[in-house]
C-alpha cells in the first residue's frame, strides 16, 4: 500500500509539473568563446522574455577552463578567465533570469572593456565586482562553477546547454546547432515560442 500511494504522490507531482511546463535551462559557457557568444546573443536572448514564464536559467561562466594551484587556465587565454570571473561575481549580485541574462549579454559584447557600463546598465557597482574578484570570493565563485561545469557537462562544445539537469546530446546539438526555438517549443509548449518554429 505504501509502494502505491508513493507511486500515486510520484505521478502526481509529474502532472503538476508537466502543468506548469516549467523547465530548467543551463548553459555551460566561457567569456570570450565566439560560440557561446552567438548562442548568447541569437539563440538565447531574443526568446527569453517568452521562455522565462516557463523556465529558469542557470548561466555557468567556465567553459572548459580548469583550475590549477597558481589560479585557472582557460581555453582563450588569461582574458578569458578573468572575464569568467567577472561575470561570476556579477552573476552573485543580480537576480536570477533576466537581469542576470542582460548583464551577460552586454559584457560579452566586450569582454575586455565593457564591464563597467555593463554593471551601470545592470545596476551594479564595477567596484564591488572588481573587489569581489581581489578578495578570494570570485575564485570560490569559479571553482563553485568548475564543480558544477564538470560534474554536469557531456559534451566537450562550449557552449554546453543543459535541459532539466540532463544532458541530452540530441537535445544540446539542436540547441547550439541554431534549432534552440525548436527544442524549447517542445519544452514549453509555449504557443509564443512555437510559433517561431
Amino acid at each position: 500500500m505504501v509502494a502505491v500511494t508513493g507511486l500515486v504522490a510520484f505521478l502526481a507531482t509529474v502532472a503538476v509539473t508537466l502543468a506548469q511546463n516549467q523547465c530548467d535551462v543551463t548553459v555551460l559557457y566561457e567569456s570570450h568563446c565566439p560560440d557561446s557568444r552567438n548562442f548568447i546573443h541569437h539563440d538565447l536572448v531574443p526568446i527569453w522574455h517568452m521562455l522565462e514564464p516557463h523556465c529558469s536559467l542557470d548561466l555557468v561562466p567556465f567553459g572548459k577552463a580548469r583550475s590549477t594551484e597558481s589560479g585557472f587556465v582557460c581555453q582563450h587565454g588569461a582574458k578569458e578567465c578573468r572575464g569568467n570571473m567577472v561575470m561570476s561575481c556579477a552573476l552573485r549580485k543580480l537576480p536570477a533570469g533576466r537581469q542576470q541574462l542582460d548583464f551577460v549579454s552586454c559584457y560579452m559584447g566586450d569582454p575586455d572593456y565593457g564591464g563597467p557600463q555593463c554593471a551601470e546598465k545592470s545596476g551594479l557597482s564595477w567596484t564591488d565586482i572588481e573587489a569581489c574578484m581581489q578578495s578570494g570570493e570570485g575564485t570560490q565563485l569559479q571553482k563553485e562553477a568548475e564543480a558544477k561545469s564538470y560534474s554536469i557537462r557531456m559534451s566537450r562544445f562550449v557552449p554546453t546547454v543543459i535541459l532539466n539537469d540532463v544532458f541530452n546530446p540530441t537535445d544540446h546539438n539542436e540547441a547550439v546547432g541554431g534549432k534552440f526555438n525548436k527544442l524549447m517549443c517542445r519544452y514549453t509548449s509555449s504557443s509564443d515560442i512555437c510559433s517561431l518554429v
